[in-house]
């Protein structure tokens, strides 16, 4: 070992890496799970609008793999999250066909303000995860 100090900076940043990654892949599925339970009844289990409700919707459910496509290749985090949570959207721009989950999930009472964000950013993560080229 010629240079130990470059030798453990290296491996600390391997560890640091595979460590971010578990902790990412956690959150992950956590989303997957979150979006399961919410988002796959009109999106579908594949996230492309093919759910079992989708059918009896006036509108069909949006292809959540292909929004970063649609986004010039950016996952629009910003716009999904004000989406699914749905409480800031403008009653003067139509209908919504999608139920506003920030009041639905917040007043479950799981971890009030916070504990909503956590989920929406969550199942932001999984989707962001799913996006495909």
């Amino acid at each position: 070992m010629r240079h130990p100090l470059l030798t453990a900076a290296l491996v600390t940043s391997l560890l640091t890496m595979q460590y971010a990654s578990r902790a990412d892949e956690g959150v992950e599925n956590s989303g997957k799970a979150r979006f399961a339970e919410h988002c796959a009844v009109c999106h579908g289990v594949s996230a492309t609008g093919d759910g079992p409700f989708a059918n009896m919707m006036t509108t069909k459910p949006a292809d959540l793999t292909q929004l970063a496509k649609q986004n010039k290749g950016e996952f629009p985090f910003g716009h999904a999250y004000d989406t699914i949570d749905g409480r800031n959207m403008l009653v003067a721009h139509g209908t919504r066909d999608m139920p506003i989950w920030g009041k639905e999930l917040k007043s479950a009472g799981l971890g009030g303000e916070t504990g909503l964000r956590g989920q929406l950013v969550e199942t932001l993560i999984y989707l962001r995860s799913i996006q495909v080229p």
